[in-house]
């Protein structure tokens, strides 16, 4: 995944920088969304959540280009090699080997009933064995679960959902600072208005 992560991070640098916004908080937002294990389509979904944040229209378009950018970055998988080469290598390597050869030994009748003997007391042995094991089994029932996986996704979810939550503070900061800047053009347009009318008199 470095080799996709190498080619990917600066072009969606670049985008996000033509979309004006911070690629900072957003380029790491999408680069966990796009690693994670979630399917295209849920991929896509949380894409468009993040950019119906950064832009108002052709917000399918931009989610397409990232899908589609991010696709093409990925080190494609080997091919499979056709099934005729491991076909023929099987085959020589069955080829290769000897063939074994056995013999049928013939027991004669005392050595017979030992054996039986023998059989039937193993086969005694590991019905009682396979009871023990069952026991033991239904004993500790109450052995610990492992987590590991879920942990791992929830701490992933949990990055995501602190991401999303830096992108939201972030949109709003931004929108704030342009009412701001709005209402500070306003004031200035509004004083300048005045002193002319003033001047006037």
């Amino acid at each position: 995944m470095a080799a996709a992560a190498s080619e990917f991070e600066p072009w969606l640098t670049d985008k996000l920088k033509s979309l004006k916004t911070d690629e900072g908080v957003f380029g790491s937002y999408i680069s966990g969304i796009l690693e994670s294990e979630e399917s295209t389509d849920e991929k896509k979904d949380a894409l468009e959540g993040i950019l119906s944040e950064i832009v108002e229209r052709d917000i399918s378009i931009h989610v397409n280009e990232i899908i589609d950018k991010w696709e093409s970055c990925k080190p494609k998988e080997e091919a499979a090699k056709p099934a005729a080469d491991v076909d023929a290598q099987l085959v020589k390597l069955l080829e290769s080997q000897a063939p074994a050869t056995t013999t049928r030994r013939e027991y004669t009748d005392e050595e017979k009933k030992i054996r039986e003997a023998i059989l039937s007391q193993y086969s005694q042995l590991s019905d009682n064995e396979e009871d023990e094991v069952n026991d033991v089994v239904t004993e500790n029932h109450d052995l610990v679960k492992n987590t590991n996986a879920a942990d791992v996704a929830a701490a992933a979810r949990e990055r995501r959902e602190h991401a999303r939550l830096e992108a939201q503070r972030k949109k709003e900061k931004d929108k704030e600072d342009r009412e701001k800047q709005k209402q500070l053009k306003e004031e200035k347009k509004e004083k300048r208005k005045t002193q002319k009318g003033e001047r006037k008199r």
